[in-house]
Formats: C-alpha cells, structure tokens, sequence
C-alpha cells in the first residue's frame, strides 16, 4: 500500500519532458530587493558616478 502511494506521488512530481523543466542560474531566489545582478548593480555605481561629476562642474 506505501508502495503505490510512493510511486502515485512519485509519479505525479516526475516531469516527463526534460524541455519542460525549468532551468535556472541556480542562485536562491531571494526578495526582489535583493535580485539585482551584479550587470545592473555595476551600472547603478556609474550611473552614481556620472551624476556626481555633472553636480562637480
């Protein structure tokens, strides 16, 4: 009897199609506060570096 219901819950987890997985960076997904790529971070400092300038001048 645990048997059958191991391989129902078994079966009804199991993806049959691997193109129907969903594939990931692999990283914990956290709050989207802290989603940010280090791309997007690194723009946001130069972004912040080219405002100061324009306020030096």
């Amino acid at each position: 009897m645990i048997q059958r219901l191991v391989k129902r819950v078994r079966a009804w987890f199991a993806v049959e199609d691997p193109e129907d997985r969903i594939e990931g960076s692999g990283e914990a997904i956290t709050s989207p506060q802290h989603r940010r790529s280090a791309e997007a971070e690194a723009e946001l400092e130069r972004l912040q570096e080219a405002a100061e300038e324009t306020e030096r001048t």
